[in-house]
């Protein structure tokens, strides 16, 4: 049964869960809300079925028709609206929108809610992606749109999946079988956060701001793309900002201590290539360097077109943005989570013990503290910024 697999090895994808005939599996939290299946023995039949579309306990083959190495491009949307209010160089928003031109599309991505968790969401709607864009760095409930995805495939809709390598994996195991009509988007992934410890920070800073927060938006770019920050919104009109250096959940998060990435994240099976879906998307960190032209401070996305489903995704959008040819060599050193899993701090338990007694800020200065070199440098990143000096990540 799905309840055998080592907790370690679960990217909680939900698979086993949509594939349930008796609904005998749930997906329960664990201590930092990481959803994982529980079986009701009462209802089980024995099926088997569970493990049959576990990424993890399974074997199947999904990767056939992908491309040894991708094919590398450096873009950004000519819509500067679109480039500026996405993450990196507004992609996404563009494939989207090219494939839901066909009448049938759906776009499946992810979304807040309205307490700001993330979760999974349907939409044949244009003025939807808006909602689907940014990175939300959380992990997502799925709940049940594997089975909705199956439904619309099986009724000849044309799909458009959008999710973590595992997710994207995991759909396809729950699918057992390959669809023309289903093309999906991964990106690329340093891991998938604690949903308690992401409530733990917005928590705090509403006691910080005395108001409910209207809005949640991170890698902003009002210093920049390449100083993103975390913007938080709030309803009596205060507003938290602070770039990548300073702001208190990315320090625990893209900073050496690392805190609250899911454990099956620390050996990602889904690195490396083939990729896992038709199109990887990313930021092109680095590229400025070398090309100062393709690096406006504004976002420029590295894609990777990883199959011919991918290729003719990209192909469709071309009048639409500014597409550079590229090759995996320059994409490789800015993008560490392309090929490496990260590690968790060892002092993980003794985190997750605090974070229950102190407040976000107070538990993040205590496990992610500034040493005289990193404060040194956050002076001279001040320095740069107030001067208008770009600084490359």
């Amino acid at each position: 049964m799905i309840d055998s697999l080592n907790k370690n090895k679960c990217t909680g994808c939900s698979a086993c869960y949509n594939i349930c005939p008796k609904d005998a599996i749930k997906m329960k939290e664990d201590r930092a809300e990481f959803l994982f299946p529980k079986i009701d023995y009462d209802k089980c039949i024995k099926c088997n079925l569970c493990e049959k579309v576990c990424p993890s306990m399974s074997n199947q083959e999904c990767l056939e028709d992908r491309f040894k190495e991708p094919i590398v491009k450096a873009a950004w949307s000519k819509d500067e609206n679109i480039r500026i209010n996405s993450t990196s160089g507004g992609l996404f928003s563009e494939l989207a929108k090219g494939f839901m031109k066909e009448k049938e599309t759906f776009v499946v991505g992810a979304i807040y809610n309205k307490e700001f968790l993330v979760e999974h969401y349907i939409t044949n709607q244009i003025k939807d992606l808006e909602l689907l864009r940014q990175s939300k760095y959380v992990q997502s409930d799925k709940k049940n749109v594997f089975s909705e995805i199956k439904n619309l495939l099986n009724k000849n809709k044309r799909v458009l999946f959008v999710g973590a390598p595992c997710e994207v994996m995991g759909l396809y195991s729950f699918l057992r079988k390959k669809y023309e009509n289903l093309y999906t988007i991964d990106f690329l992934c340093l891991g998938t956060n604690s949903p308690k410890v992401y409530r733990k920070f917005l928590e705090t800073l509403e006691k910080i701001y005395n108001s409910k927060i209207k809005r949640v938006w991170f890698k902003n770019k009002t210093y920049g793309w390449n100083l993103f920050s975390t913007k938080v919104e709030f309803e009596n009109g205060g507003s938290y900002l602070k770039d990548r250096k300073h702001d208190y959940f990315m320090r625990g998060y893209i900073g050496k201590n690392k805190f609250y990435i899911r454990e099956c994240c620390t050996q990602c099976q889904y690195k490396d290539f083939p990729r896992i879906a038709d199109i990887s998307l990313g930021d092109f960190w680095g590229l400025g360097k070398k090309y100062p032209k393709l690096d406006q401070d504004k976002g420029t996305s590295v894609v990777l077109i990883n199959s011919q489903k991918g290729k003719v995704l990209y192909e469709n959008i071309l009048d639409n943005i500014k597409s550079y040819d590229k090759n995996i060599e320059e994409a490789l050193p800015g993008n560490f989570a392309l090929m490496n899993s990260p590690k968790l701090d060892e002092r993980v338990n003794d985190f997750y013990i605090d974070i229950d007694k102190m407040s976000f800020d107070k538990l993040i200065n205590k496990y992610c503290k500034y040493t005289i070199k990193d404060k040194l440098r956050l002076i001279k990143s001040d320095i740069k910024r107030f001067l208008g000096i770009k600084e490359y990540l």
